[in-house]
């Protein structure tokens, strides 16, 4: 059989579709099938098909009964408000084609290559109006509520103390994949914490804890930006990067490496508008940014460099000594 050069040519980019999908993985949209059940009946079916689901995700407590968790469901699905929202929803994360199933599918076959025996979780969607939590990772399932994920120009945003405006900017589709990627990491991101008395408290430990976690997900996620790893903007990641020397001699100044205190060091590794110990412009938990230019580097060094033997050192002081690094910028 012959073909013409443009007959060839149509076929070629039709079968690098076709392999460019072959990794997409299912999401199961349960938020569509729960925005479906518009009765009682139809609700308390859905919630009886999906009972870990509904322990896991919907109950805000354990007090909450049956009836009311029902009546609340009924009331926010029938919303014309939250509906706004859900269809936000629908736009941003289509059933074909979806970006994020992509995403995730890729990553857990990279996974997969490292680690022969990882199971990919199942990952389950839901809108509830804020209802549960943004997202649940578990070695076996993955809850993602994507009502939290719409962007700037959704109907209605999370709000509350947990959300100020640093935090909330990042709750945006693109972040949701490298955040579960991360947090899977954790299984593999080998601690000294098995002892507490004899465990690596220092500051040190937190900082290669992250970069080691960050280092992972950039290897099983190599297109994603490093912005939406770390939660900071570009700008915010170009100043830091050229000002990293200063952070640096903050922290050996202060002497914060091997740093105890969890008062001290939540000042350095937790979320804040920025830190103010060094500059109004310095972003918060600047100590995760330092861990992963530390094990970043480490990492680069490397003749044969390895994630699985990198996420298994769970020697903080040793990774830091190797790496090599003093606050300076790539040679």
């Amino acid at each position: 059989m012959r073909f013409s050069g443009a007959l060839w040519g149509l076929l070629t980019v039709l079968l690098l579709n076709s392999c460019a999908k072959t990794n997409e993985i299912p999401l199961d949209r349960l938020d569509q099938a729960l925005f479906a059940a518009k009765s009682p009946e139809e609700i308390r079916a859905f919630l009886a098909k999906n009972p870990t689901i509904t322990q896991l995700y919907l109950r805000p407590d354990e007090t909450t009964t049956d009836s009311a968790l029902v009546a609340d469901l009924h009331h926010r699905v029938n919303d014309p408000e939250l509906n706004v929202l859900y269809k936000q929803v629908q736009d941003e994360f289509p059933a074909e084609h979806n970006e994020l199933a992509q995403q995730l599918g890729e990553a857990f076959a990279n996974i997969k290559k490292s680690y022969p025996d990882f199971k990919a979780p199942r990952v389950v969607t839901m809108a509830t109006g804020f209802m549960g939590p943004d997202m649940v990772v578990t070695d076996s399932l993955i809850v993602i509520g994507l009502d939290y994920f719409v962007g700037p120009k959704a109907k209605y945003r999370p709000r509350g103390p947990a959300f100020p405006q640093y935090i909330l900017r990042r709750y945006e589709k693109g972040y949701i994949a490298p955040s579960v990627v991360f947090a899977l990491g954790d299984k593999y991101n080998a601690t000294p914490t098995a002892n507490r008395a004899t465990a690596d408290q220092t500051m040190l430990a937190d900082m290669v804890y992250y970069g080691k976690g960050f280092v992972f997900t950039k290897a099983m996620m190599p297109e994603v930006a490093d912005s939406l790893l770390i939660g900071y903007s570009d700008q915010q990641l170009t100043e830091t990067y050229n000002a990293q020397d200063l952070v640096w001699a903050h922290f050996i100044d202060k002497q914060l490496l091997y740093e105890t205190r969890s008062d001290v060091k939540e000042r350095y590794m937790n979320e804040r508008p920025f830190t103010a110990e060094i500059g109004s412009r310095c972003p918060g938990a600047i100590g995760r940014w330092v861990g992963w230019r530390i094990i970043g580097r480490y990492f680069d060094k490397q003749t044969n460099p390895s994630i699985t033997d990198l996420m298994a050192n769970a020697d903080a002081k040793k990774l830091f000594q190797e790496s090599g690094y003093k606050g300076q910028k790539e040679e």
